[in-house]
């Protein structure tokens, strides 16, 4: 009787902790096997317990409806978690719930004298207490035993398969079951051949059997989804695997996981927020990137490749997540992030279209191209408008031939230099799974082709301008070796080539080392502009300083700049030929007033003279070009090296009453003497 009740209560105990399970398919068999077995018990324990034969009459009858149950729920169950479920099926289960249904249907007919095919005669007798069933078995009574022991077979089978091939823990859990489902079909086998107690044995053996399915749910986790998803992971993986069940449940992990996570198999059945964080929960669910810093306090990145663990019904039971470690490829993205963010080179990607869909630091801040780089679209707004065609084509090119480069120069508009010129290569990996654009990179080659035309200019100079003179003194020179008195005027001659020479030869040095800047100081403009007009032969012209300014610039460059922009003023401003201040015309100067004065962003030198030709102003500042019979045209070129090599700009303006004003911009003018600028600025243009 003890025995009975026990295996009712644990049954009872078993089934309420399964509840939680019941949304699970195997969880609602397994519920259902439990509460039948604990209904076998505890019916056999009233039927004992009855005072009447009506009473036990009733308890015989009705303990069949949870011995039939439990036979068909064990056979159910077994399928379900051995991992045949797709046999499991309404039509399936339908059928195989005819022989119960009938055979409890028969147990009633057979109680109401409709037929005797269970049993043909049934009587109870108590002698010293116990109650004992004396029965004559009918023939429909040892075709139930025979279904009966056959689905109990099947499951044994199925449960015995799931043993072989599950590994581990999970064999365990097989093995339990297996050994739990055994227990009663032994028992009634031996109690069919030879009867040993007046009870029903199978009912009492619920007791062993119930405390096993205990035993398997709370150590062995029977009900948890972890045999599937083992189906389908290696259990030495070197990638940690964690699955999760439908509740959010930590269902497995492996070993790699437990090292990472610091996790162990007691904590199997918590939630995973609870066990690995809200954070790693929340990266498994949405099968993103996860960060994880490990016990030396080093973050390691790991990539969640997310699937579901579907049973033959193609329900799913929950997730397998197997984390991939791409820490060395973040560390090598951050490199060339790093790499690419810092370089000098503008970098930008664009698709088969051409619209931009990267933008690289150094591209973005030269362009000043600030917004999203997918608001970009089109490179074409800081390109040359000369240059669109070219860059269409170059495109193109790379469309068309992706095992090569295209090539080709293209000036961009810097947002604080202006137009520069850059060397562009264009790479064709719209293929590759990785980048998917074309791939162009911009070196700025503004100073390399300055330098590149100031050598050619040199080589210009040397070759031309400097053979003329020599030729002259070299003539004059035989001419004064052939008489024993020289000529005055072949010595002067002689005397005016050098000097030329030396002219030509000064002016290349200051083209040539144009583009530097040596230590800046802060200088006065006025100061400056006073020391390099006493340097200037200037003639009967004046000097007007109107307003001054301090900055920094490099004082020796900026004399020369000064300089000659004053030559320039004086010996052109009276004669109307103005392209350079190497023109040396006699009377230079004559009457010409050059003013210097400040402006908020610079400075300015202008002349009362006639002013530049329209015609000529675009030319003005280029190497070489001169309307005198005897100038380099290197002086203004020279202006614009020194002013360039400053960072400033220069621009030529007709002055407000005629002649030629040069504007210096871009100087970072002392506050206080901008100031005193202010008043200066209403005459710049």
């Amino acid at each position: 009787m003890g025995a009975l009740a026990f295996a009712a209560v644990v049954s009872a105990g078993v089934a309420s902790y399964g509840w939680r399970y019941r949304d699970e398919p195997s969880g609602r068999w397994f519920i259902a096997l439990t509460v039948s077995a604990g209904c076998w018990s505890l019916f056999e324990m009233l039927f004992l317990l009855a005072d009447s034969p009506g009473t036990r009459f009733l308890w015989f009858v009705l303990e069949s409806v949870p011995a039939e149950s439990s036979v068909f729920f064990t056979l159910l169950f077994a399928l379900e978690i051995a991992g045949y479920e797709r046999w499991v099926s309404r039509r399936t289960a339908a059928l195989l719930a005819v022989w119960p249904a009938l055979t409890i249907a028969g147990v009633a007919t057979n109680a109401l004298g409709v037929h005797a095919l269970l049993w043909e005669s049934l009587s109870f007798s108590t002698v010293g207490g116990i109650t004992a069933t004396e029965i004559a078995p009918g023939p429909l009574f040892w075709v139930d035993v025979v279904y009966s022991y056959v689905a109990i077979g099947a499951a044994l089978v199925v449960l015995g398969i799931h043993y072989l091939r599950s590994r581990q823990i999970y064999r365990k859990q097989a093995l339990v079951l297996f050994v739990a489902i055994l227990t009663p079909a032994v028992v009634g086998a031996v109690y069919l051949l030879r009867p040993f107690m007046p009870a029903n044995p199978i009912a009492v053996s619920f007791a062993a059997t119930s405390s096993l399915l205990a035993v398997g749910l709370s150590r062995y986790r029977i009900l948890d989804i972890s045999p599937i998803a083992r189906d389908l992971v290696i259990e030495r993986m070197a990638d940690p695997v964690v699955v999760v069940d439908r509740k959010g449940r930590l269902a497995d992990s492996n070993p790699s996981a437990r090292a990472l996570f610091d996790g162990s198999p007691s904590l199997l059945g918590s939630s995973v927020a609870d066990v690995f964080g809200a954070e790693t929960a929340s990266a498994l669910e949405s099968g993103g990137e996860l960060r994880v810093v490990d016990d030396n306090g080093e973050a390691r990145h790991f990539e969640v490749d997310r699937s579901a663990v579907t049973d033959g019904r193609d329900a799913v039971r929950g997730h397998l997540h197997i984390l991939h470690d791409i820490t060395e490829r973040r560390v090598r993205e951050r490199w060339f992030r790093a790499l690419t963010e810092n370089a000098s080179d503008l970098i930008f990607v664009l698709d088969a279209h051409g619209s931009v869909t990267y933008l690289s630091d150094s591209a973005a801040q030269t362009l000043g191209a600030d917004e999203d780089p997918s608001e970009v679209q089109s490179m074409k707004r800081f390109l040359h408008p000369d240059d669109e065609d070219a860059a269409v084509e170059t495109f193109r090119e790379s469309l068309e031939r992706p095992d090569e480069d295209a090539t080709a120069e293209l000036r961009f508009r810097s947002s604080t230099r202006g137009w520069r010129a850059f060397s562009v290569r264009c790479r064709n990996l719209l293929d590759d799974p990785v980048v998917g654009g074309v791939v162009v990179n911009a070196h700025d080659v503004t100073d390399r082709r300055k330098h590149e035309q100031q050598l050619e200019t040199f080589a210009n100079v040397v070759s031309h301008d400097l053979r003329n003179p020599l030729n002259v003194a070299e003539g004059y020179l035989e001419l004064v070796k052939e008489t024993d008195r020289p000529d005055p005027d072949h010595v002067e001659r002689i005397e005016a080539a050098h000097e030329r020479m030396g002219e030509i030869i000064a002016d290349v040095l200051a083209l040539a080392r144009g583009g530097t800047v040596d230590e800046r100081e802060t200088v006065s403009l006025d100061a400056a502009a006073a020391e390099a007009w006493a340097n200037v032969e200037t003639g009967t012209a004046t000097l007007d300083i109107e307003e001054s300014a301090s900055f920094d610039a490099d004082r020796t460059r900026l004399l020369q700049l000064l300089e000659n922009l004053f030559r320039n003023a004086v010996e052109h401003g009276s004669t109307g030929s103005r392209d350079s201040p190497d023109d040396a015309v006699e009377h230079v100067g004559d009457g010409v007033t050059v003013t210097v004065g400040a402006t908020p962003d610079g400075f300015f030198v202008e002349d009362d003279g006639p002013g530049v030709p329209p015609a000529d102003r675009p030319k003005l500042f280029e190497s070489g070009f001169t309307t005198a019979a005897d100038g380099t045209g290197f002086g203004l070129a020279i202006v614009q090296t020194i002013a360039d090599a400053h960072g400033w700009s220069i621009g030529y303006e007709d002055a407000t009453d005629a002649g030629a004003r040069f504007v210096v911009r871009g100087v970072e003018v002392a506050a206080d003497s901008a100031q005193e600028a202010g008043v200066a600025s209403s005459d710049d243009a």
